[in-house]
């Protein structure tokens, strides 16, 4: 029943048939090994992978297969056609993963990445779908590619091991292994060069310094609010045609103060309709838009400006008090003050050591704002003074179903941080002990320095409109401008103009 098969060519001593059995010829062989290492491996070696116990399951499961077509198919002597199938798979992943993940700038969360990546892939989409839903992050997947790569040839070896075949290894291995070994350095490169532009999961438990705190207990006639109460009766009010109001994040305490001082006949429900504060982005598309009367805050942006000239609207600005724009670092960093062009090389990357400017060694890591919000657009103004800037850095964090989301990373006050904001903003609405200003070009943004104009960034607040001509909006700012209003600005913590 059993034929014992001679020569060099034969797979296993045994075999359930005779002598004359047709062997499979080697394009087959290729088709067959190329369907089982995009396919049947990723499967097997990711579930061992996500779960160490399984791994010699996955590799014993993975070498019966292989022992089993074995016996059907007669595999090529050399070792470069044994694995090219194998080789090929591993080098396909590959590029597809570092073309993919270079155009996407790194970002996982990206459409871009995603769209290329996975498409691409679809052979292994089950597997890639298991570690996405299993948490596992997109960075692993090279390795896990790299681990399911080494335990299909080990399964080969084995197999070919145990139905003693014989492998040559030749010359052309040396080529696969050049090949494999540059491709896995570029990935490697990738992953270092994106741990200094994006910040992951695990920074989490460090302090987040942001532009943005609990607005709610800023709203305009709830009871036990935070804003400033006008010490006497307002020279102006208003009982309907209330000017609607909009703005920045750091300006809105002030403008809410104003609306629950002069706006009569309104309470915490109804005054929502007129006072809201959708950020420096939100709020100057509001006002190009006509859904708001005034904004406050920052200059508009150029990209703002332009949106105004497309929709043939005029932003007319009025300065009503002044302001600081600030750098911060954590209050243990012994840097207390930058010059300009420090602050111009650090965030064009030309300084990237603490050390540089009197500091620890230590690397640095500039946080930035997104584009279009205040902050940012004062920094490329009148910091910047339209320098280009380099990318920012980024965080990515896990959605549901193991989505990434990306956006600009929100200032955390590592040691060796740096980031900038309102000087109102970071010093009255969040306060942080842990953060100290730093003095620009040796003067320290006080209050002093910033009424003089001493302080470098020292910025007006403006109100803005776009051109409505209504009557109480004209009124509301000339109330603004006007004695008591100036007053009431710098009660609120502003400094009048």
């Amino acid at each position: 029943m059993f034929a014992h098969v001679q020569g060099r060519d034969e797979l296993c001593p045994y075999r359930f048939w005779n002598e004359e059995a047709v062997a499979v010829d080697i394009k087959k062989y290729y088709n067959v090994t190329g369907l089982m290492a995009l396919i049947a491996s990723p499967l097997a070696v990711s579930a061992g992978l996500m779960f160490i116990v399984f791994m010699p399951l996955s590799v014993i499961a993975l070498a019966l297969v292989w022992v089993l077509y074995a016996k059907f198919a007669k595999l090529p002597e050399n070792a470069s056609k044994i694995f090219l199938p194998v080789f090929i798979v591993f080098c396909y992943y590959m590029l597809v993963w570092i073309i993919a993940f270079g155009l996407s700038g790194y970002h996982y969360g990206s459409g871009l990445f995603k769209g290329v990546f996975l498409p691409l892939t679809a052979p292994f989409f089950i597997a890639n779908a298991i570690l996405s839903l299993a948490g596992v992050d997109y960075g692993a997947f090279p390795a896990i590619n790299a681990g399911i790569t080494a335990i299909t040839a080990l399964t080969v070896v084995i197999t070919c091991a145990v139905c003693k075949k014989k492998i040559v290894y030749d010359k052309p291995m040396i080529v696969y292994g050049s090949i494999i070994i540059c491709l896995f350095g570029v990935v490697i490169f990738q992953q270092y060069d994106r741990s200094a532009r994006i910040l992951s999961d695990f920074s989490y438990g460090t302090e987040r310094v942001q532009d943005e705190v609990n607005l709610y207990v800023y709203r305009p006639f709830a009871n036990g609010n935070k804003l400033e109460k006008l010490p006497e009766p307002p020279a102006v009010s208003f009982r309907d045609n209330y000017p609607r109001l909009d703005g920045a994040t750091a300006a809105y305490p002030v403008y809410a103060a104003m609306a629950q001082a002069l706006y009569l006949g309104l309470d915490e429900d109804t005054a929502v309709r007129y006072v809201t504060c959708s950020n420096t982005d939100g709020a100057y598309t509001r006002l190009i838009n006509g859904e708001t009367d005034v904004f406050f805050g920052a200059q508009p942006s150029k990209q703002q400006m332009q949106a105004a000239k497309d929709k043939g609207v005029e932003l007319r600005m009025t300065p009503i008090s002044k302001e600081a724009f600030v750098f911060f670092v954590n209050r243990d960093n012994p840097v207390n003050g930058l010059t300009l062009g420090q602050i111009q090389d650090i965030y064009q990357k030309k300084i990237t050591n603490w050390e540089a400017v009197g500091g620890k060694n230590e690397r640095i890591m500039p946080f930035q704002r997104p584009e279009n919000s205040g902050s940012q657009t004062i920094m490329l103004a009148a910091v910047m003074k339209d320098k280009p800037l380099p990318p920012p850095l980024w965080e990515e964090y896990a959605g549901m179903m193991g989505g990434m989301i990306s956006q600009v990373a929100v200032y955390r006050n590592y040691s060796s941080a740096i980031g900038y904001s309102f000087r109102y903003f970071a010093t009255k609405m969040d306060p942080n002990q842990n953060i100290k200003l730093l003095a620009v070009d040796g003067v320290q943004p006080s209050t002093e320095n910033i009424r003089s104009g001493a302080y470098p960034f020292t910025i007006n607040a403006y109100a803005v409109t776009a051109g409505s001509g209504d009557a109480n909006t004209e009124k509301l700012i000339q109330w603004i401008l006007s004695e008591q209003g100036q007053n009431f600005i710098e009660q609120c913590g502003y400094i009048r103009e």
